[in-house]
């Protein structure tokens, strides 16, 4: 009688805890699904809120800098830099041209090379820049380099193949772009490259893995600006060395919705796309299977224009939105924890 009412108690137990843990999974649709953000541990941003910031990272370290601190007036040129082993921020010297947002950044040889955006005076160039300036961090200086040779423009895309930048799409208050140049940084000159055959565009993402780059999503110059998700690889040797662009297989999973202004973060040869104008979801692409996952949620809450980079296995976003000071880090290899988004 005993043994009988001793087994029948662990299997009602067993059966409980089943139904809760299966309650849970139904609750939390995030419960499955690979993947940290968190909070704790990391300190906020070093400088003041901001959004549309640039970003870059060199070495341990990543920066973050210029962007609007205030949605109509307030453009900054203040640099900061973040080490990942210490976790803290400590300001660089300002950026060298003028105070601006939707700049664009890309690094090559340990050195980084900022430009372009939009800096508010109106009555030249509308107020749409063709700047560049290189930041050598082991001197901490900025030095003024060519301008951009597909003029001035916003909302950008900047990438790096085979130890070359190239920046190309954007608008310029009147118009979208799809074309690319290709910077040298050993003779300080831009090349015109093969035409980014996804069309006319701004607020694309790109992300470079294995030496191959990717660019996609962003808004097309269809109707009022329509937002994307397609993808292209780009091969810098493609069509005689002027560049050649292919189309990927398109991520055909429901949930995943048209985006720009999104973020990007390699880790691990995988990039992670986070948020983008009124999303907070993120996802994992494969680049050697072509395949999508989707990961844990951005715990942020919705949100475009952010600033980001990758350091060993981790990745780190923060600023955008509606101008937010916050800082958060992403683990790929861990289940989502709750507990430490504080």
């Amino acid at each position: 009688m005993f043994n009988t009412l001793k087994k029948t108690s662990l299997a009602l137990l067993v059966a409980s805890t089943a139904f809760i843990s299966l309650s849970c999974n139904k609750d939390d649709p995030e419960a499955d699904k690979m993947g940290n953000w968190y909070r704790a541990g990391i300190p906020s941003f070093g400088g003041s809120a901001r959004s549309r910031a640039v970003s870059f990272v060199i070495g341990n370290k990543g920066y973050i800098g210029t962007g609007l601190t205030n949605e109509t007036v307030q453009r900054v040129k203040d640099f900061w830099s973040y080490d990942a082993t210490t976790k803290i921020w400590s300001q660089v010297a300002p950026f060298e041209g003028s105070g601006r947002n939707d700049a664009v950044a890309f690094v090559v040889s340990g050195k980084a090379y900022v430009g372009l955006g939009f800096d508010g005076v109106t009555t030249v160039d509308g107020g749409y820049k063709k700047d560049f300036y290189q930041y050598d961090p082991t001197a901490n200086k900025w030095t003024k380099k060519a301008d951009f040779a597909g003029g001035t423009r916003q909302y950008a895309t900047a990438f790096v193949t085979a130890d070359k930048g190239y920046v190309g799409l954007g608008w310029n208050g009147s118009g979208y772009y799809q074309d690319f140049y290709e910077y040298n940084a050993q003779t300080d000159k831009w090349t015109e490259r093969a035409t980014f055959t996804g069309g006319k565009r701004r607020g694309a993402l790109a992300f470079t893995v294995g030496g191959k780059a990717y660019v996609g999503f962003g808004q097309t110059n269809s109707g009022s600006g329509t937002e994307t998700k397609d993808l292209y690889s780009f091969d810098p040797a493609g069509n005689s060395g002027t560049g050649a662009w292919t189309r990927m297989e398109a991520n055909t999973n429901d949930d995943f919705e048209p985006r720009s202004n999104a973020l990007s973060l390699v880790i691990n040869d995988k990039a992670y796309i986070v948020g983008g104008n009124a999303r907070s979801d993120t996802w994992e692409y494969t680049p050697g299977t072509n395949t999508w996952t989707e990961v844990a949620e951005f715990e942020g809450g919705q949100r475009a224009f952010a600033a980001g980079f990758a350091i060993g296995n981790t990745g780190y976003l923060g600023t955008g939105g509606s101008i937010v000071d916050d800082f958060w880090a992403f683990d790929p290899a861990v289940a989502k924890n709750d507990d430490d988004n504080l």
